[in-house]
């Protein structure tokens, strides 16, 4: 066995307490450590709770603007229901807001598809595609009206209600997705 140091009792109290900072000192580095990285997860968690919670916002507006888009196609088809309303629209003897597509659709424009969650770019880009699809429909049979026949006026007709209800399904799809992203962010 090996032989202690002959050292005085103040000369072990030295090296004991050199002994003790070098410990304390490591003590004191891992505690710093081990708060680090809890204060990185509390960060990083933090992060994605606003993550969830920015989805679920974006969702939500994306909803408020699908059904907008659904209750103006609704009502311009209500409006342009029959040939006779279809004339007197594009005679200028009733207002047919088609402005308020393009209102819309503008705004579904401005929407930055990188900043949403994956899971609404095709709804997303479904609904900015039909509505303005179903505008410009509209407003080809306003300027072409006189010489659109039986068959194409029941062609504009049923391609309003079809896209009318594409929308409505759309609308249906963002609801379910902003809902689900609303439970997430819980």
């Amino acid at each position: 066995m090996p032989q202690l140091p002959n050292f005085s009792s103040d000369e072990w109290a030295a090296w004991v307490q050199a002994i003790g900072s070098i410990a304390a000192i490591f003590g004191a580095a891992g505690v710093a450590i081990h708060q680090a990285k809890l204060q990185h997860r509390n960060a990083l968690d933090l992060h994605g709770f606003e993550k969830q919670t920015s989805d679920a916002d974006l969702a939500k507006t994306l909803f408020v603007l699908a059904t907008n888009s659904s209750k103006v196609m609704s009502h311009i088809a209500e409006q342009l229901n029959d040939r006779e309303a279809v004339h007197r629209a594009a005679e200028g003897r009733f207002h047919c807001d088609v402005g308020e597509l393009h209102r819309i659709d503008n705004y579904i424009r401005g929407v930055r598809i990188h900043t949403i969650p994956f899971s609404l770019v095709t709804p997303t880009m479904l609904l900015g595609s039909t509505v303005r699809q179903f505008a410009e429909k509209v407003e080809m049979a306003l300027k072409l009206y006189r010489y659109m026949d039986a068959q194409m006026f029941e062609d504009f007709f049923r391609t309003m209600s079809q896209m009318s209800d594409s929308v409505a399904a759309t609308c249906r799809d963002i609801e379910a997705e902003a809902d689900r992203l609303k439970v997430a962010a819980k």
